[in-house]
């Protein structure tokens, strides 16, 4: 190696050093924000410029979510992780004294009430589907059968109003009950049997109630009367009997229902529809039409910037993280073939 291959060698690793001592001093965090910036400044506007599809397409965006939504495995801890921070939300003190109204406010609750209002046929549906279940027609018949029973032997009008009955029925029922028990059985089965041949009459009596006699302002007047009472209940009074395995069996619940459902049919087609729409509306469009509708703007990007940056920068600086990076990127060039010729061909005259 000829001594002035050598020089030249020296020379480029003290070039070297000084590049990678100036690029350190760029990542200094005033200088690195004002870079930043000015970047932003340039390429946002340029990005901006460019239609969404000639940066990605359709088909790769459902490439993505089929391998990072649908195939990759979701490790177990992530359900673990969720439920015991679910726990520690629920046990804390902040949370169990904290107020219904902290969560939702009076108005909030009464424009919710309005929407679910709009939605006439959903609810007409809903109660056609109700009437019919056999736990309604088991809870009308039961009332039904308890108050006329009671209505019977201690609420009928005649005994209230006429002197003496109210005794004789009194004395009637004891002694039905001590010498002839199977009478009141027959009075009782008499009442089920009357129920039953009415029961398909009153629950389209029912039917028609709840659609027809309670109006929307009787529905809201409910729920706001409702609302009224529960606003300022501690949600801590809406866990009792909750303890922590019952919650933590949601989460599990949770998880395993997302498994599933990830592989489902439905949901290739929902995410497909989604991608497509987007990919209709906003595809041929400048991307600043899209990120401007998604709030995404230059000023909230360097906000964010602002706010993480100066804590990444310190902690790859004193690591040893970021000088190495640098080291890398630039130890090939100094040392290449290219780099000694050009500096040995720029050596001084002497």
């Amino acid at each position: 190696m000829s001594d002035h291959e050598n020089a030249a060698k020296v020379r480029a690793q003290a070039l070297f050093e000084c590049h990678v001592q100036h690029e350190l001093r760029q990542f200094e965090t005033p200088a690195f924000l004002h870079w930043f910036e000015s970047e932003l400044a340039a390429q946002y506007q340029s990005f901006c410029e460019l239609p969404l599809k000639s940066l990605v397409t359709a088909k790769q965006v459902k490439a993505v979510i089929q391998r990072n939504v649908i195939e990759n495995d979701i490790p177990g801890g992530i359900a673990e992780i969720a439920g015991e921070a679910a726990t520690a939300l629920f046990r804390s003190k902040s949370h169990r004294e904290a107020l219904l109204k902290e969560l939702l406010s009076g108005q909030q609750f009464e424009e919710l009430v309005d929407k679910l209002l709009e939605l006439s046929e959903q609810r007409t549906f809903a109660i056609d589907h109700l009437v019919t279940l056999p736990v309604y027609r088991d809870l009308i018949s039961g009332v039904l059968y308890q108050a006329i029973m009671r209505y019977i032997y201690e609420e009928n009008i005649v005994s209230k109003h006429v002197p003496g009955v109210a005794s004789m029925l009194k004395l009637g029922k004891r002694m039905v009950d001590k010498g002839a028990p199977k009478f009141e059985g027959a009075i009782e089965d008499n009442v089920r049997n009357y129920i039953v041949k009415n029961l398909a009459f009153l629950l389209r009596e029912s039917r028609e109630f709840l659609e027809h006699s309670l109006s929307d302002e009787d529905i809201k007047a409910s729920a706001l009367a409702l609302w009224d009472t529960l606003e300022n209940t501690p949600i801590g009074d809406f866990q009792e009997g909750m303890d922590t395995v019952d919650l933590s069996e949601f989460v599990v619940l949770g998880y395993e229902f997302w498994l599933r459902f990830r592989k489902s049919a439905y949901f290739k087609r929902a995410y497909g529809v989604v991608v497509d729409y987007v990919f209709h509306q906003y595809g041929s469009a400048p991307l600043g039409e899209l990120l401007e509708d998604l709030g995404i703007g230059q000023q909230q990007l360097m906000t964010e910037v602002q706010a993480f940056a100066p804590g990444v920068l310190q902690a790859i600086k004193q690591n040893g993280q970021l000088e190495a990076l640098i080291r890398r990127r630039l130890a090939g060039f100094y040392t290449s073939e290219e780099a000694i010729n050009c500096l040995e061909e720029s050596k001084p005259n002497g």
